[in-house]
């Protein structure tokens, strides 16, 4: 009997500032082989150790870069945080020149799965200030050894 491991991912974006938020997600998802954030954390780059960064629209005085390629079992994943105007005034061509398999951004505070040209892309909405009429989010991916590709947004409840 064969057991496939599958590459957990976790992807966040548009944290703005919920240092609380975060733990409560590397807690919670403790099986996690890699945290991804997009975005807008606005916090020092040393309390966000634990995830693989870009930079967002949000975040000065960071060193974290504003676009990111990794490979993770032979699919090539691009990071950003979605403000860069290439991407906002044609996003479409914009994802098409980008040679990846999963294209991930923020920004819009709004979840997002969809095709475009056999790219699969995916906004995991905003951790803490979602603008789709719903609750927070954060997007789990994971990637098996066939590199089939299953993903799961999860819900945060907004606690005011």
């Amino acid at each position: 009997m064969c057991i496939i491991k599958k590459m957990k991912i976790i992807v966040v974006s548009d944290s703005h500032g919920s240092y609380v938020e975060l733990g409560n997600i590397v807690n919670n998802e403790r099986d996690a082989d890699i945290f991804l954030h997009l975005g807008d954390y606005e916090l020092p780059d040393y309390m966000m150790e634990r995830f693989l960064c870009v930079k967002g629209n949000n975040d000065y005085g960071t060193n974290f870069p504003l676009t990111r390629d990794i490979d993770v079992k032979g699919i090539k994943i691009h990071l950003e945080h979605g403000h860069l105007p290439s991407f906002l005034f044609s996003p479409n061509e914009y994802v098409k020149k980008i040679n990846c398999d999963i294209f991930l951004f923020g920004h819009t505070h709004q979840k997002l799965a969809t095709k475009i040209n056999n790219i699969l892309v995916f906004n995991p909405g905003s951790l803490t200030r979602p603008r789709d009429g719903e609750d927070g989010s954060y997007l789990i991916i994971k990637i098996d050894e066939e590199k089939n590709i299953d993903y799961q947004f999860i819900s945060v409840p907004l606690i005011y």
